[in-house]
């Protein structure tokens, strides 16, 4: 029930970042969110990962996973990230200056 649950609302934080994203006229590029998605892979996988390995009672396993597909999230997570708010810093940096 509990991975069901954070199916549902991974999905519907996805569906408002887009919406917002459209709204705010924030230009995102394929390979960002491709790598925003391949993020939340990671991270879900890691937190599953961790819990069934807390379950079996083998800490030092959830702790050593956890770290393994954590940590590359994160990572895919802050390029993401980073890459689109440079993207778009770039863009209005850029643009001419209203009189």
């Amino acid at each position: 029930m509990w991975w069901l649950v954070l199916g549902i609302v991974i999905g519907a934080l996805g569906f408002w970042l887009v919406s917002w994203a459209k709204a705010h006229k924030v230009a995102v590029q394929w390979y960002e969110w491709l790598l925003g998605v391949i993020a939340i892979g990671l991270g879900a996988l890691a937190l599953q990962n961790y819990y069934a390995f807390l379950r079996e009672m083998e800490p030092q396993a959830a702790m050593v996973m956890l770290a393994l597909l954590g940590i590359p999230a994160l990572a895919l997570a802050i390029i993401a990230v980073g890459l689109a708010w440079w993207q778009n810093t770039k863009k209005v940096a850029g643009a001419p200056k209203k009189s």
